[in-house]
């Protein structure tokens, strides 16, 4: 029986169709991720299985008493908590136990009440303690955490003092912790470093129960996934297998898909064409009307590689400077006191660097310092004159209730609606996604709107802080693409190493 189904789901945004006839089970045990492009509709599949809307037509069906964890529901807490005390919520039913467990024994010493009696019940709340891992939970949350890149200071300090990254590690060991029957994750590695992906994939890798997971991090993704949903031309396709075999299958899928299409609307025209032909006709209407409502109850497959479009990033490029952009010397970052050794090192003219290290070491602290929203505690650093940066800040706060019209708008006061929607439809936001709420896209259309304004910007120096979160296969592609021909310096702080590997000239590990 599966724990999780969907039938036949339909639904729609505005204008736009996501889904015809959708379908997916989800059964004990199985290890699945959901695939698409930007915009296919993953998120809103998540957001219809946690109740949070519903579909136009079809069902969502849940086996009864099955459990799940949904990411994004974790947003919804107590931000004045520790995070230790936020994490070991998960067991205060066990704490309960304990506290009435203690109870039973100091009244039993007391002798104020039935010896025999107090002590057996509490010798049986030890034992139900024993049996679900009570005295061995520090070990098992410090494992967790570890794994996560905590440290102990982390741990004591309230959820709101916490970056956004770190916020968002603490909901994911949340969500870990509880072991519900099928954890519900929406790009869990976004704020991961490559070290806690892969400390994730392996922890995912053995969970005993089932998963879905919604990624665009294709390695990570090969390293979990027993079971591939494929979301594409309106449909959910099920592949069984790892993710190479999903690969290499769904090659073979498209090509017959293509053709299916292909045959489907010769045959559509070759129906409308005897319609037109014969409807009018006394001798052959009748059979022309046949044919027309045969036609009015065909399933008309969906244009394959119509969704999404053509994606297309552009840096343009301002002048020439000399041959030392960016010097470093003994460089200290951090808030009160230093979070890393002096940094030093020079950036020559037209040079790609990655810098890598742990989540949370201070890689976005360096990329502000550098940018003069954070001051240094000590050391230089010199731009050379007549640099222009054109930096994608991964903790940008936007106003999701803006369109990306009106975001494009906003840092472009002076272009008229033509150049705007231009940009938008060159990174992939075309037509009525222009104009529709940021809170109703998905994450890689909202990412794609915020590189729309970067595209518009004449610059001789880019930074990006994990630019890739959200995009999908075909967007990262294109990103490559206009790193690659970008003649200026770049800094680029990623954790998806197949990214960057081949781009960059050299890397910097902090």
């Amino acid at each position: 029986m599966a724990l999780l189904e969907l039938q036949d789901i339909e639904f729609n945004y505005s204008d736009k169709e996501l889904y015809q006839k959708a379908s997916m089970k989800i059964n004990p045990g199985e290890h699945c991720c959901l695939v698409g492009i930007n915009g296919s509709g993953k998120t809103t599949i998540l957001s219809m299985i946690v109740g949070d809307l519903r579909p136009d037509k079809g069902k969502v069906i849940w086996e009864p008493h099955v459990t799940y964890a949904y990411l994004d529901q974790q947003l919804k807490v107590q931000q004045d908590m520790p995070v230790s005390a936020y994490l070991y919520g998960v067991y205060s039913h066990l704490f309960d136990k304990e506290k009435e467990m203690e109870r039973l024994y100091s009244e039993a010493a007391s002798g104020e009440g039935d010896y025999e009696k107090l002590l057996n019940k509490a010798l049986r709340l030890s034992d139900e303690l024993d049996q679900a891992g009570f005295y061995s939970l520090q070990e098992k949350v410090g494992r967790l955490t570890d794994g996560l890149g905590f440290d102990k200071a982390d741990l004591s300090r309230p959820l709101h003092e916490l970056s956004s990254g770190q916020r968002e590690k603490a909901y994911l060991a949340k969500m870990l912790l509880e072991e519900k029957d099928v954890l519900i994750m929406d790009e869990p590695t976004n704020f991961l470093d490559q070290f806690q992906v892969a400390w994730l994939a392996s922890y995912l890798d053995s969970y005993p129960k089932a998963f879905l997971v919604v990624s665009h991090d294709e390695a990570f993704l090969e390293k979990i996934a027993k079971v591939v949903f494929c979301l594409e031309n309106k449909t959910i396709t099920r592949y069984k297998g790892d993710f190479q075999s999903y690969l290499l299958q769904h090659e073979l899928d498209k090509e017959q898909y293509q053709k299916n299409y292909e045959a489907q609307q010769r045959y559509i025209k070759k129906e409308e064409d005897f319609i037109a032909k014969h409807i009018v006709r006394a001798t052959s209407a009748k059979a022309a009307k046949s044919r027309r409502a045969r036609l009015a109850h065909l399933d008309v497959m969906a244009a394959p590689g119509k969704e999404g479009g053509n994606v297309h990033f552009n840096f343009p490029f301002t002048h020439d400077v000399g041959e030392k952009p960016l010097i470093v010397e003994a460089l200290e970052i951090g808030y009160t006191s230093p979070l890393l050794s002096p940094i030093s090192f020079i950036l020559r003219k037209g040079e790609k660097i990655a810098i890598l290290g742990q989540n949370g070491v201070g890689k976005t602290t360096f990329l502000k310092t550098i940018m003069g929203r954070i001051d240094s505690l000590g050391g230089t650093y010199k731009w050379l004159d007549g640099i222009v940066t054109n930096y994608y800040d991964q903790d940008e706060r936007i106003d999701l209730n803006q369109s990306p019209f009106e975001y494009v708008h906003n840092a472009y006061p002076m272009l008229d609606n033509t150049k705007i929607r231009t940009a938008l439809g060159a990174v992939g936001v075309k037509k009525e996604l222009a104009i529709r709420k940021m809170s109703e896209l998905s994450g890689g259309e909202v990412t794609k709107a915020r590189f729309a304004v970067m595209t518009l910007r004449k610059s001789n120096f880019l930074i990006l802080d994990e630019p890739t979160n959200h995009l999908d296969q075909k967007a990262k592609d294109a990103l490559f693409e206009a790193i690659e021909a970008y003649p200026g310096s770049v800094i680029i702080v990623s954790h998806e190493k197949d990214f960057y590997d081949g781009l960059v000239d050299y890397e910097l590990n902090f």
